[in-house]
């Protein structure tokens, strides 16, 4: 697209860029992040708010007394703290547009083979996705602490998570918060071993909806499954990914994925908090006094929130 007049144009057009690419954006995941696929475009995890110092996520931790009783019985009249809450700071992230004005305009001619801004904002979305998807399989600790807190410290059985330090007394908030299952113990991927994996993190209807793996233990199980399990739809084909089924629940490729992970993950208890203001947001562009360049930034505030940990698990060290 031509950029006739130069800087108000050129800046009015980077504007208008940024607000109409945003529709299209889950375009940009395809063959690499099926798990942030997962949290954009559902509408049941991807939670949109206003603002708010903090994430605050309310979650249930225990029961109350109930039992049966006879004639004449008293009550258990005692008050039972049932919930509580996750706490979480807003993540922050962006990449950086930065155009040389001198080579902008130049672009903008009869000999023109492809748009300049538009490569370099199609450049920051894939730049800023992969960075994303980078972290929700971190533990939040990169870039001093300022990444999200993504898999690597919500599906475990250690470690502070929301605010609460995990421990195995029943009954607690520190322990509803830890993992079904965090099998460090590694070796030869067997499909018998995934099925136990699969069947700790089950509880009742509650079961794994999807299981983000390498490209090295997904051809594994490729090779292993029925040629049933290779070729039935899945919401994941529908957006491009290619998929093998293990109980029902779709094996996936994510690229971002640690080497020898296999995550369980019930995607019904995750949500991806973003900012409705911040949702990759085209900031700028600005002209500093001293230089001819075009100084611009996409943001995004977001954080990746598991409500329900313990209908989680993974395994790593699987060869």
């Amino acid at each position: 697209m031509a950029t006739p007049t130069r800087t108000e144009t050129l800046n009015s057009f980077i504007v208008s860029t940024g607000q109409n690419r945003r529709p299209g954006l889950v375009d940009s995941y395809f063959g690499s992040a099926p798990f942030l696929a997962r949290m954009r475009s559902r509408g049941d995890e991807a939670v949109r708010l206003a603002g708010g110092s903090d994430i605050r996520e309310n979650f249930i931790y225990t029961n109350f007394p109930a039992s049966s009783y006879g004639r004449g019985d008293t009550f258990d009249t005692s008050v039972t703290e049932f919930s509580t809450s996750l706490r979480f700071d807003w993540s922050y992230s962006y990449a950086a547009i930065n155009l040389n004005t001198v080579d902008v305009d130049l672009n903008d001619s009869p000999q023109q083979t492809f748009d300049l801004v538009e490569a370099a904002m199609e450049t920051a979305e894939l730049s800023l996705i992969d960075d994303l998807s980078t972290q929700m399989f971190a533990d939040g600790s990169g870039n001093a602490s300022k990444d999200m807190a993504g898999l690597a410290i919500a599906v475990s059985t250690t470690g502070t998570y929301g605010g609460i330090t995990r421990a195995a007394t029943v009954n607690t908030p520190q322990r509803a918060v830890r993992a079904a299952v965090e099998d460090t113990t590694g070796g030869a991927l067997s499909l018998g071993g995934l099925n136990s994996f699969f069947g700790s993190c089950t509880v009742g209807r509650e079961k794994p909806d999807l299981l983000p793996t390498t490209q090295t233990l997904w051809n594994r199980i490729w090779e292993r499954s029925q040629a049933a399990d290779r070729n039935n739809p899945e919401d994941e084909r529908d957006i491009g990914f290619q998929s093998v089924r293990l109980n029902g629940a779709p094996v996936v490729v994510d690229s971002h994925c640690p080497s020898g992970f296999f995550y369980l993950l019930n995607t019904k208890w995750f949500r991806y908090y973003i900012h409705k203001k911040w949702d990759f947001r085209m900031r700028g562009p600005m002209e500093p006094t001293n230089q001819q360049l075009q100084i611009g930034q996409l943001i995004t505030w977001s954080q990746l929130v598991c409500r329900a940990p313990r209908f989680q698990g993974v395994a790593s060290g699987l060869t």
